[in-house]
């Protein structure tokens, strides 16, 4: 039986904070970072709710990459509040700190018998993780990144709204649109596509393509950055419905061990693991449907790859992304030193199991040699 599940209601646009005001809501926890706290980022929220005399609580201490001891102390200070209602603001570490609570809580009370009725809504700051609507969460465990995916981690309501995209640094907007391309990429290119999936997936990519360089370049303006809003939206449906594959795999593990950001380590890869991908003959096809939705008139298959890889890395250059993980700071000794750990979390990451190229340990070894 085919499922395509959608859920979240998506609200976007310079207005779209608007719904708070008419939203039942008693006790509103929210999940944040101290940089929204700090900066004043959570006001536009804040604001809002306590015109309607809400009662509010914080739980600030997400960091980059959430781990597991930070879920927990969420877990507690959550049970502790009793809400009726749960906000995610922020980057996807955020988002998926939120999830990583609501999973496990969730889990808890089922086994005791109880039930967790919220309303779950998830406000991204960035463009990029697609986290509020998708099923999936990430958290890191020591060394290991490990990716989650329940339905009931799905957020009721998304909410888009470009004023929190306003000052975010260059960096930050190449990093996190190249990941919303791996995502859509991935996406179309997935073992488990459908119509759905790569419908959106190939929206997302004419998106990024056309509005993500104007985007770093021109943070204030509005247009693009609401465009590279809905662009990860529509990525995060169709991944969420087809899977990704192994540039998140890779990206996953590395991330965890070297600490990079993941947006960065999806984009650096991105383009060895397309030529990798396409020594599958369905792959090659896909890459090449790619470049002819974004216009491009390849002669074969082959030169279709070729442009799509191209285009990324004309991409990437522009906004000082380089071409090579040595490049990113990655000690070579270290690096190479936990080639075999690399390859056992790539096996074990969910996303493996419909990237659209089956690998040997000694080709996905090269691989790793030739992406550093």
């Amino acid at each position: 039986m085919s499922l395509f599940h959608i859920k979240p209601k998506i609200y976007y646009g310079s207005d779209s904070l608007d719904i708070l005001k008419t939203l039942e809501m008693k006790k509103v926890f929210i999940v944040t970072d101290k940089t929204m706290v700090k900066l004043g980022v959570i006001n536009n929220i804040t604001d809002i709710l306590k015109e309607r005399n809400v009662e509010i609580a914080v739980y600030s201490d997400v960091n980059p990459d959430p781990k597991d001891e930070e879920i927990i102390k969420g877990m507690l200070d959550f049970v502790s509040f009793d809400p009726d209602c749960v906000i995610a603001l922020g980057g996807g570490s955020p988002i998926d700190a939120c999830k990583g609570i609501l999973y496990f809580v969730k889990k808890i009370k089922r086994a005791m018998n109880e039930t967790e009725k919220l309303t779950f809504i998830a406000v991204p700051t960035t463009s990029g993780t697609g986290s509020e609507v998708t099923t999936y969460s990430v958290v890191t465990s020591g060394n290991k990144k490990i990716p989650l995916s329940d339905v009931e981690m799905l957020p009721d309501i998304a909410i888009l709204n470009p004023v929190f995209t306003e000052t975010l640094p260059p960096a930050v907007i190449g990093d996190t649109g190249m990941d919303v391309l791996t995502h859509a990429i991935e996406a179309y290119v997935s073992a488990n596509p459908n119509l759905f999936s790569r419908t959106l997936a190939i929206g997302a990519i004419r998106t990024v393509f056309s509005n993500l360089v104007k985007n770093y370049e021109n943070p204030s303006l509005e247009k693009e950055r609401t465009n590279m809003q809905i662009a990860s939206c529509m990525a995060g449906v169709a991944f969420s419905t087809s899977s990704l594959g192994i540039n998140h795999s890779v990206a996953h593990s590395v991330g965890a061990l070297f600490h990079k950001p993941h947006g960065r380590l999806n984009a650096v890869l991105m383009p060895k693991i397309i030529a990798f991908n396409a020594k599958n003959p369905a792959a090659r096809k896909a890459y090449c449907e790619i470049a002819r939705a974004l216009d491009f008139i390849p002669k074969t298959e082959q030169e279709g790859v070729e442009i799509l890889i191209k285009g990324i890395e004309m991409r990437n250059a522009k906004m000082g992304i380089p071409k090579r993980l040595r490049d990113l700071g990655i000690p070579k000794d270290e690096y190479f030193k936990q080639i075999d750990k690399i390859i056992n979390d790539i096996e074990n990451d969910m996303c493996t199991e419909y990237n659209p190229r089956k690998f040997s340990y000694a080709e996905i070894k090269e691989l790793l040699e030739e992406v550093y």
